[in-house]
């Protein structure tokens, strides 16, 4: 199961040397992230770990981000997401760039926010 969206970098979102704040990287992750999960799961999802998250290449004010969710492991509760941020910055010849890439875990939960198991054959890609 996957789920995408695209961003554009404003200047609230950076630096004062037009970098973007890694936080605001980690929230469009986290965000789409959930969104997958939450697809596959067919349940709400919460965050639980964030591991294994680089930072490739700069992201500036102007560029144009395409995040990339994908479910790459079901548990009996849990569903790990690989999450990829490409970046696009109109008029470049290199084009779409892989700039920040991780993994998310979260785990479904029912309407009190208490684990429940995710359907180990539903949605599957």
């Amino acid at each position: 199961m996957e789920a995408r969206t695209l961003e554009l970098v404003f200047p609230e979102h950076t630096n004062p040397l037009g970098a973007a704040f890694g936080g605001f990287v980690l929230g469009l992750m986290d965000k789409v992230g959930s969104y997958a999960a939450a697809r596959r799961a067919k349940k709400p999802v919460v965050t639980v770990a964030v591991g294994g998250v680089e930072f490739k290449v700069p992201i500036r004010t102007g560029d144009l981000l395409e995040v990339v969710a994908k479910v790459v492991r079901v548990g009996r509760t849990s569903l790990t997401v690989e999450v990829e941020v490409y970046k696009e910055r109109f008029g470049q010849e290199n084009g779409r760039v892989l700039a920040t890439k991780g993994e998310l875990t979260y785990v479904a939960v029912n309407e009190r926010g208490q684990p429940v198991p995710v359907d180990q054959d539903a949605g599957a890609d």
